[in-house]
């Protein structure tokens, strides 16, 4: 990780950057906010979970315009929550800090986020220089992740046998459930034949 340092702005507020990088904008990190959730669609959940939280304008213009909001808040950096408290609210709630991906695959948040498929929204620029982290936090939140896409059809009661997973595993680019299911409705191995019809039927139910 980066050290995490304070620029003070106009406002008297401190600016949170991540080396060189400020984590929301430096002369107008209010009006940024209040744009940013303006352009998000929070119509379709009462509870959500938001990627970093950076200096944390964007959590509280969030809170202000739909405030019976529930708002999981996910950050990578341990310095952000102090300055959040001490400057905008002092009490943060839902607001979990995961290091590592580990981390966050065996907290309940991911439990329950995966259970209850809850909307996931980002604030980008808050991300600062942890981009490939929170770009791999965002991929198993939202079931895009090899390891989510197993856990989605676990749920379902459908296990994907150990060659087909090691095929979904070389993909790069995030997944979608119909994006695995054709993968392994395609499978050679036993396994994955002998549920083939399991797959093929889920494949229609989500065109």
């Amino acid at each position: 990780m980066n050290t995490i340092s304070f620029s003070e702005n106009a406002e008297g507020y401190l600016i949170p950057l991540e080396g060189t990088v400020a984590l929301c904008s430096l002369k107008d990190a209010t009006s940024e906010a209040e744009k940013w959730v303006s352009e998000q669609n929070m119509s379709i959940s009462n509870e959500i979970v938001v990627l970093g939280l950076g200096a944390g304008f964007h959590i509280r213009a969030l809170q202000e315009a739909h405030p019976g909001l529930k708002i999981h808040i996910v950050e990578c950096r341990d310095q952000l929550a102090p300055i959040y408290k001490k400057q905008i609210q002092s009490v943060i709630e839902n607001y979990s800090c995961y290091h590592n991906l580990e981390e966050l695959l065996s907290s309940e948040l991911f439990e329950r986020t995966i259970t209850k498929s809850l909307p996931v929204y980002f604030f980008r620029q808050c991300w600062g220089m942890q981009e490939d982290l929170f770009y791999s936090l965002w991929k198993n939140l939202t079931g895009r992740s090899v390891y989510a896409i197993a856990r989605h059809f676990a749920n379902l009661g459908l296990e994907i046998d150990e060659t087909t997973l090691a095929t979904l595993k070389t993909t790069e680019a995030p997944l979608t459930i119909r994006d695995a299911t054709d993968i392994i409705i395609n499978s050679k191995t036993p396994e994955a034949r002998a549920q083939r019809s399991y797959f093929e039927a889920l494949k229609e139910l989500i065109k």
